[in-house]
């Protein structure tokens, strides 16, 4: 729940970042892992570093939104809307786990995969907020939107460079 003052208010896009943030976090985890386990490579340890850089990215870009949009007054979301938004996303979060990298082709390809799926996931969350047309004209859906902008952006310099 979002709280603003001493005003406890419903569900918000900005617990909705605050989510997407924590799905961030767990990913540099195991991207310095795989660093880490894989210094002797350096290619991997190289890659490893400029993934974690990009995450480092996204996560300040979701604290700025979060800054940016601290005194707008947001569309609250349905609790209902927002359990199953919330049980999709900690489901997603159980399969984000450790995977063993031996070369960086592979690293990439498991990082072109969690943000394929990150994306997807986001625009699933979207969709499940909207249930009229209006919605879409509201700023959570414009935020949400602007998310999966970020990640299609993610994943386009991923295929370039897997290519």
């Amino acid at each position: 729940m979002t709280i603003k003052g001493d005003n406890i208010m419903g569900y918000s896009v900005i617990d909705l970042i605050n989510k997407a943030i924590n799905i961030e976090v767990k990913r540099k985890i195991i991207y310095e892992k795989i660093g880490r386990e894989k210094f002797d490579i350096q290619s991997i340890k190289i890659m490893s570093k400029v993934l974690i850089k990009d995450i480092d990215r996204t996560i300040q870009y979701y604290e700025t939104i979060k800054v940016q949009v601290g005194d707008i007054e947001f569309e609250e979301i349905d609790f209902w809307i927002y359990d199953k938004m919330s049980f999709l996303i900690d489901e997603f979060n159980k399969k984000i786990c450790d995977v063993d990298i031996n070369d960086v082709r592979e690293f990439l390809k498991y990082s072109y995969g969690l943000e394929k799926d990150i994306c997807s996931l986001i625009i699933d969350v979207q969709g499940r907020f909207v249930k009229n047309t209006s919605d879409t004209l509201t700023n959570t859906y414009r935020i949400l939107s602007h998310m999966i902008d970020i990640r299609t952006k993610h994943i386009a310099t991923l295929e370039v460079t897997l290519r």
